[in-house]
């Protein structure tokens, strides 16, 4: 039974799901039991033998390997983009309320883990966007010329580049 907030949205072509996890919740899902995941020796998760993208935007979830007893913290910011975790069972625990996002490769849609890649800034940054970026802006707001985004949303740059500023802390995806 899920205990937190989950909301779907659209990702270009995928399916993101922000998630708001109280502290106190061991994760699970219908792939999952009792909160332990079993990561295969190639490093993909379950029966799926496939990866999940994750990405944290504010908490701490702590990954523990039980067959070894190694820990792994997840903070805001970090995200599974090529990251592979060990060969056992994981078990998540969410230490502080945590916001996060998770695409399940059954919500990928056939779009390759390739062309993903992890996208953030902190408040006060800025960098450019080139024309023909896809940026999934998850979480936090943005600033486009005179415009405020707030996320989730898709930017699609279709007329030359742009300048995106961080009004909060941003996190996201580009796709390709």
């Amino acid at each position: 039974m899920v205990n937190y907030e989950q909301k779907p949205v659209r990702a270009f072509g995928t399916i993101a799901l922000l998630l708001d996890i109280p502290a106190g919740t061991l994760l699970d899902d219908e792939d999952v039991s009792k909160g332990c995941f079993v990561v295969q020796p190639d490093g993909t998760y379950n029966e799926t033998r496939d990866k999940f993208v994750w990405m944290v935007f504010s908490g701490h979830m702590r990954h523990t390997h039980l067959d070894t007893g190694d820990v792994t913290e997840r903070l805001a910011g970090y995200c599974s983009l090529g990251i592979y975790d060990k060969p056992g069972v994981t078990r998540v625990d969410v230490i502080e309320n945590t916001k996060m996002m998770c695409i399940p490769p059954q919500l990928r849609n056939g779009v390759p883990l390739d062309g993903i890649a992890p996208w953030q800034l902190s408040t006060g940054e800025s960098a450019a966007l080139t024309k023909g970026t896809k940026l999934f802006l998850a979480s936090g707001t943005a600033q486009i010329g005179n415009v405020q985004i707030t996320g989730p949303r898709q930017i699609s740059v279709t007329s030359g580049d742009k300048n995106i500023a961080a009004v909060s802390a941003v996190y996201g995806l580009t796709f390709a």
